[in-house]
């Protein structure tokens, strides 16, 4: 899970190995490696290969499990939808602060609200310009949009807290409205941001017919939305200390709610990027859950089962200037049998992409190397595929 804005401690530790059962058979290095040179399809320079395209396209939603804060993984999701705008493609949800949901697409659509934000290098930064400079070159209609679908905790941002950016909002509209008690009111502890925010949500009830033909019906909703998302995220970052895995459920029921939300609304097909915790089809790292990939995948009917599910991670990393964390080498933590390492040493020096279409991941334990933690799991159960820098770049905070 995504840890704080701007600053986010990398987290790695020994290789460890987890088994799905105490009794599983590991696949053999020989197996293992017939598999990935016969399915692997490996990256020529920086296009997408055709046949990487065409098996994500098929389906309405793609959702890339990402390792954090990889220069190179940034840029690949900005060609990615490039590449796929032309299938329909138009809309990108990420792992940000729903505080920030208009702030980026104010960014990526060059928009004059907060027109000297930056975000930060640590977050994305190159991949939300990417798609800005694309967007420079369509219509409005035809832009790729940018939401976000997480709470807002307190260490999550891009901009200093909710009330910053509800203040920027309340200067934007033609009227703060409500917002200006809002911004007036205590906000110190939880019961203080609960008591603030549920008056502004009863003020924007009470008002609803004066502040949608003051704002428009859209900024109108916008702020509805704010609001109620930070009223559940109050609820979230109180019990994180005290009682972390329940906050981590609420969390991850709120990242549902929203995914579903704009995956059921138009512009069009769905790109989201987010943690590889949260894009597990079924869990086997983190809390004891229902992660995103789990319910968009088995239970949601907005996507209807059209979803492909794809981790994203790198053979090897090393550190940028100033980026925190240590770097690692698949190489230095595998077994021969270890998926990213047979992947590497089949595909050297190479962007792959493999799809986990074989039997063999699905009927024996494969290891897979997660940032120096070796899991030993059936990968198909998890995720529909997975692509492999063979070097990445971990960013520094901000």
């Amino acid at each position: 899970m995504r840890g704080r804005i701007p600053r986010i401690p990398a987290s790695l530790g020994l290789a460890v190995i987890v088994a799905t059962c105490s009794s599983v058979t590991e696949v053999t290095t020989a197996e293992l490696t017939s598999v990935v040179e016969r399915d692997g399809v490996a990256f020529t320079g920086q296009a997408i290969p055709d046949p990487v395209l065409d098996r994500l396209a098929a389906n309405r939603v793609v959702l890339l499990g990402e390792t954090h804060h990889l220069r190179e993984h940034y840029e690949f999701v900005a060609a990615l939808l490039r590449a796929l705008h032309a299938r329909g493609f138009r809309q990108l949800l990420v792992e940000w602060p729903h505080m920030a949901d208009w702030l980026l697409e104010d960014y990526v659509s060059r928009g004059q609200i907060a027109p000297n934000w930056e975000p930060p290098l640590s977050l994305g930064q190159p991949m939300f310009a990417a798609i800005r400079e694309f967007n420079d070159t369509l219509s409005a209609a035809d832009r790729v949009h940018v939401r976000a679908i997480d709470v807002n905790l307190d260490e999550y941002g891009g901009a200093p807290s909710f009330r910053d950016l509800m203040g920027v909002v309340g200067r934007f509209l033609p009227t703060a409205g409500p917002i200006t008690a809002f911004l007036a009111a205590d906000y110190g502890s939880s019961a203080a941001q609960t008591q603030a925010i549920e008056s502004l949500q009863a003020s924007l009830a009470a008002d609803q017919t004066t502040l949608t033909a003051a704002w428009g019906a859209a900024w109108y909703d916008t702020v509805v939305e704010m609001a109620e998302i930070e009223r559940v995220s109050i609820g979230i970052r109180a019990i994180r200390d005290t009682d972390y895995d329940r906050s981590v459920r609420m969390r991850e029921d709120v990242i549902k709610q929203l995914a579903d939300t704009r995956i059921g609304a138009p512009p069009g097909r769905t790109v989201i990027n987010i943690g590889s915790t949260h894009a597990q089809k079924k869990r086997f790292r983190g809390t004891e859950l229902e992660w995103l990939g789990d319910y968009l995948v088995h239970r949601s009917a907005v996507v209807d089962g059209s979803i492909i599910v794809v981790a994203v991670g790198a053979a090897k990393v090393e550190l940028e200037p100033g980026a925190g964390g240590t770097p690692y080498d698949i190489l230095d933590t595998s077994p021969a049998n270890e998926l990213f390492r047979v992947m590497i040493e089949t595909w050297p020096g190479q962007t792959v992409f493999l799809p986990f279409g074989d039997p063999v991941f699905a009927d024996v334990g494969v290891p897979m190397n997660f940032e120096e933690t070796i899991y030993v799991v059936a990968p198909r159960t998890h995720y529909d595929g997975v692509l492999q820098f063979a070097l990445a770049h971990r960013v520094p905070d901000e």
